[in-house]
């Protein structure tokens, strides 16, 4: 059973939005452990989406997040 506290809950809240709000929200899940963001983009999107995605994700939050590109 995973646990979110409300803390945690609001954090994740506002990458929905962030997600939500650029669009990438069908390719792209974040998740967030000791602090740190972890981004996972499906690597299934074209490569300029894919780019765009890592872009705004950078911007956000520089190199504090850790961005995988899947395979499938």
């Amino acid at each position: 059973m995973h646990y979110r506290s409300e803390f945690q809950g609001n954090i994740m809240n506002t990458e929905e939005n962030f997600l939500t709000r650029y669009g990438l929200q069908h390719f792209v899940t974040c998740t967030q452990s000791g602090g740190q963001h972890a981004f996972v983009i499906k690597g299934q999107e074209g490569q300029k989406m894919i780019k765009h995605a890592e872009s705004l994700i950078k911007g956000r939050h520089g190199a504090a997040a850790r961005i995988q590109v899947t395979q499938s």
